[in-house]
């Protein structure tokens, strides 16, 4: 049996033994490791350093982690749903196609991470780098990602209805053909956003920062803004 099949015996034996007694894994390695397919439900780990790690469809739901390196893992097609995470690093990270409905991955980096065609519905990502994240094709509906920093990020055909993007750095992102229908932008930066045929139907821009945005062909029925910019916005439609 060779050293990585031990590493990965060993590994699930610690993270079986956490779901089980209900223990918080500490400083854990389980770097480079293939861990598809596992069930990791309910696993709690600090300081866990997992970088490029494999999990694709692996059950995570609502594990919890604080404090962990995920640079370049591999969740694809993964269960997150109800998943816990704050402080923790997942720079380029694969999450396309996972379920997360309701996860929180709060106060975390996720630069140039990849979420395409997740379910990230009522899920939070309060306070997170998501810099050049990629959420295509996503439904983000009900999200609170309050005061995200999303600088480049693209969320084009996503669906972000309902979503909480209150004080979010949206500078230079990508909302091209998302259904924000009744989003709250209120006091975020779009400086430079590309909204073409977008439907923000009853959202809220209300204080927003919306210098250089690209609005051809975007539906702002019922939208709030600040005076005298709705009919401004309505000449670049």
């Amino acid at each position: 049996m060779n050293e990585k099949s031990n590493d990965r015996i060993r590994v699930m034996e610690i993270l079986n033994r956490s779901q089980y007694n209900d223990e918080v894994i500490d400083q854990l390695d389980i770097s480079d490791l293939d861990l598809a397919f596992s069930d990791l439900s309910e696993v709690m780990g600090d300081r866990i350093m997992a970088k490029r790690v494999m999990l694709r469809a692996s059950s995570l739901m609502r594990a919890s982690f604080h404090d962990c390196d995920f640079e370049l893992a591999d969740f694809r097609s993964c269960n997150l749903e109800e998943i816990h995470i704050a402080d923790c690093r997942f720079g380029e990270a694969d999450f396309s196609k996972a379920n997360m409905k309701y996860a929180k991955i709060n106060i975390s980096s996720c630069f140039e991470t990849c979420f395409d065609e997740v379910d990230f519905s009522y899920g939070e990502l309060v306070g997170t780098i998501l810099n050049h994240a990629t959420f295509r094709r996503a439904n983000l509906s009900g999200i609170d990602a309050t005061q995200a920093n999303c600088f480049g990020a693209d969320f084009s055909s996503a669906t972000l209805t309902d979503g909480k993007f209150e004080k979010t750095d949206l500078e230079n992102a990508n909302l091209s053909e998302v259904d924000a229908r009744n989003a709250d932008f209120t006091n975020a930066d779009l400086t430079g956003a590309t909204l073409l045929n977008g439907n923000f139907t009853g959202a809220d821009f209300t204080g927003a920062k919306l210098d250089n945005v690209v609005w051809k062909g975007a539906n702002v029925e019922g939208a709030k803004f600040d005076e005298n910019v709705k009919e401004q916005v309505l000449k670049m439609i």
